[in-house]
């Protein structure tokens, strides 16, 4: 997840008229991004087995039983689970994805995940 993150710190990651323009580009960022979303999901689902809590039977539901134990809030919970969608989008290819949209969840939304690394620190780095 965080090289992932770390990648998509690169300032043509949130530019729509790049992506759109490079289509390499395109398909890194939508990458990096799944992968980040993936290493949010997997970290979650570890600490929910770490923990002994029941098993959410989705990625969104996982999000949000850390936020029913705590670790994070309801609210942060509630945007990893539109995460959690957005992989789904981007690794199963569903839709055309929206490049300006796209841009501007790396622009605006990354830092998500990043609070959330931070809360789950104390499980995955023990």
């Amino acid at each position: 997840m965080t090289e992932s993150l770390r990648a998509l710190e690169r300032p043509e990651a949130s530019d729509a008229e790049r992506l759109a323009a490079d289509p390499v580009l395109r398909a890194a960022v939508e990458r990096w991004l799944q992968v980040a979303v993936e290493g949010a999901i997997d970290a979650t689902q570890h600490v929910v087995a770490h923990e002994g809590w029941t098993p959410p039977t989705t990625a969104r539901a996982t999000f949000l039983t850390l936020a029913g134990h705590g670790v994070i809030d309801v609210a942060l919970a509630t945007r990893l689970g539109r995460a959690a969608a957005l992989r789904n989008l981007l690794g199963h290819d569903y839709a055309e994805v929206d490049l300006v949209r796209l841009a501007a969840i790396v622009r605006d939304d990354l830092g998500d995940l990043r609070v959330l690394a931070k809360a789950l620190a104390p499980w995955i780095d023990s």
